[in-house]
């Protein structure tokens, strides 16, 4: 199971990007951006560790499309659940996509916080890439949950 870096919203957020992105011109590539909070129940959360609860999203996101075909994404997002016991997500990074859709992650896409202690449970940074059907094939740096198959023991109480 993976985590909500690929969230429903990213994606919306990445389709309407590339379907609005108008022809570039001389003066750079055609941008995209946006920042929204949204709350919603933590079916992740739940699915994982047996807790209902809600979670807010803040994220804000840019989008670049070049005339080469390349594309970058930067995103920096927040996930809080209203239960105190659940740590806080944070993520930094950007995703840089070569005309032929090879993709390098860089940046710190996902760290897990502490509530209780502020500690860091699970830090992700570095670099990754990835084929064009988004099998990894290169990870430099520390990417604890690509490599994991249970992400209990980070996320849950």
């Amino acid at each position: 199971m993976k985590r909500r870096t690929r969230s429903v919203p990213l994606i919306g957020a990445l389709l309407l990007a590339m379907v609005a992105a108008t022809p570039v011109q001389a003066a750079g590539p055609a941008r995209e951006r946006d920042a929204y909070t949204d709350t919603f129940f933590d079916d992740f959360i739940f699915e994982l560790c047996g807790i209902e609860t809600f979670t807010t999203l803040i994220e804000r996101w840019t989008f670049k499309a070049f005339e080469d075909g390349s594309t970058t994404l930067h995103v920096v997002r927040t996930f809080i659940p209203d239960d105190p016991r659940l740590p806080i997500e944070k993520g930094a990074a950007t995703s840089h996509t070569a005309p032929d859709g090879t993709r390098v992650v860089t940046g710190k896409p996902t760290q897990l916080l502490d509530r209780q202690d502020g500690g860091v449970r699970l830090l992700d940074a570095g670099r990754s890439t990835f084929d064009p059907d988004g099998n990894l094939i290169r990870l430099s740096g520390q990417s604890v949950s690509l490599l994991v198959d249970d992400l209990a023991p980070y996320y849950c109480p």
